[in-house]
């Protein structure tokens, strides 16, 4: 019989690189027959390695979940390997993590989750004090039920090197009630991630969608993070506030939200909220691909870092092309 061990040290060494000490139980889910699940069958206790089937709908991440201690500092492994969901996941417990074996990366880690069913939330993280990192989420099908990839309603989570990419299907894209990421939080912190992506066209909807959370204030800090659409309607946002939204938040450090298709009329639709939500944006952080970050009657609500833009005229936090003439 194998006995639990502390950590296998490699293991120990990629928990410690994302900033996760003290962790508790190890779990594993790696997909049957594949070469992580291969290895880690015969290293660790029976009880702790789910497998993800190589077809069809799998429910390894969801009994991994449910195998784990709240409030423990458990930690689930998610091979380095497709898994893909018939059904959507709740993340309910706290403190409890899931981790790609995969190196630190911002686009396509090849930890990655994906669906082949339509799934109105893919995932939602209702527990608090979670981390989730190295991981990729695929989202969106030929079917206009699929609406969101990641609903936070959670407080207190972290996600660090994850990529939410989507939508992966027009019809997707083109629904108005398509939000890739809700925040219905209060404290969230996304670092080097990546949100959407450059592949389809996106129509109607929002890449993040604050609601707040269940004292309707929001604190959202987006560090070192690249929101990367290609809108072939100017009515897309990267930002939707939602009317309701407290007096909320939202930093962005360092980040680049680039739009690489139609120019989008404003990056924040802050319609029914006006000043609430405050984005405050450091020097280092740009736009791309709209005509305005916020509508004007708005234009208090957005902080600007002071910085070398351009000339006065354009200190709009707007990045502008190369003119080698000027």
């Amino acid at each position: 019989m194998i006995k639990e061990r502390n950590l296998d040290p490699s293991l120990k060494s990629s928990i410690q690189g994302i900033s996760m000490p003290g962790a508790a139980k190890k779990l594993y889910v790696c997909k049957d027959g594949a070469q992580p699940y291969t290895y880690w069958r015969d290293r660790v206790p029976e009880a702790n390695i789910f497998a993800s089937p190589s077809s069809g709908a799998s429910t390894a991440i969801a009994a991994a979940h449910s195998a784990a201690t709240s409030g423990r500092n458990d930690v689930v492994h998610l091979s380095p390997d497709s898994h893909t969901l018939g059904a959507a996941v709740t993340w309910s417990k706290n403190m409890t993590h899931l981790i790609g074996m995969y190196p630190e990366s911002m686009m396509n880690q090849r930890s990655r989750i994906g669906h082949n069913a339509n799934l109105a939330t893919m995932m939602t993280v209702s527990g608090y004090g979670n981390l989730f990192a190295n991981l990729y989420f695929m989202y969106g099908r030929d079917d206009s039920s699929n609406l969101n990839l990641l609903t936070v309603s959670g407080d207190r989570n972290s996600f660090h090197n994850c990529h939410f990419g989507g939508p992966f299907h027009a019809t997707v894209g083109d629904q108005a009630g398509f939000d890739l990421v809700r925040l219905n939080c209060g404290e969230v912190y996304f670092k080097n991630c990546t949100f959407g992506a450059e592949t389809i066209a996106w129509t109607n909807g929002d890449m993040i969608r604050a609601y707040g959370g269940s004292d309707r204030s929001l604190r959202a800090i987006f560090e070192n993070c690249i929101f990367l659409m290609r809108a072939d309607n100017n009515q897309v946002n990267f930002f939707e506030t939602i009317a309701g939204t407290g007096n909320s938040f939202v930093i962005l450090k360092n980040c680049m939200l680039l739009n690489l298709g139609t120019a989008l009329t404003v990056g924040i639709d802050n319609t029914g909220v006006g000043t609430a939500v405050d984005f405050i944006q450091d020097v280092n952080t740009m736009w791309h691909g709209v005509t305005d970050i916020i509508a004007a009657a708005s234009e208090a609500a957005v902080i600007l870092g002071h910085g070398n833009y351009v000339a006065a005229a354009t200190a709009n936090g707007i990045a502008t092309t190369f003119d080698h003439t000027a």
